[in-house]
């Protein structure tokens, strides 16, 4: 099986699913995501790396930080 997703204007949007559904293919509506949201454990992570605790200094540009490695 393989997925695509692709954006088709609205006044195409009918004649295209009509022949997908003819070829039969399954068609998915686009589903309400929630935004996630950090655990605490994650936000002290992110927080502690903007300010550069474990890594000796903040991060000021990242093809830098990356060559540090």
């Amino acid at each position: 099986m393989e997925t695509l997703i692709i954006d088709i204007p609205e006044n195409k949007s009918s004649l295209v699913k009509s022949l997908l559904k003819e070829l039969g293919v399954t068609i998915h509506e686009n589903s309400d995501q929630k935004a996630r949201i950090p655990n605490k454990l994650t936000r002290k992570t992110i927080e502690d790396a903007h300010k550069g605790i474990g890594i000796g200094e903040p991060i000021q540009d990242i093809k830098s930080f990356l060559g540090s490695l």
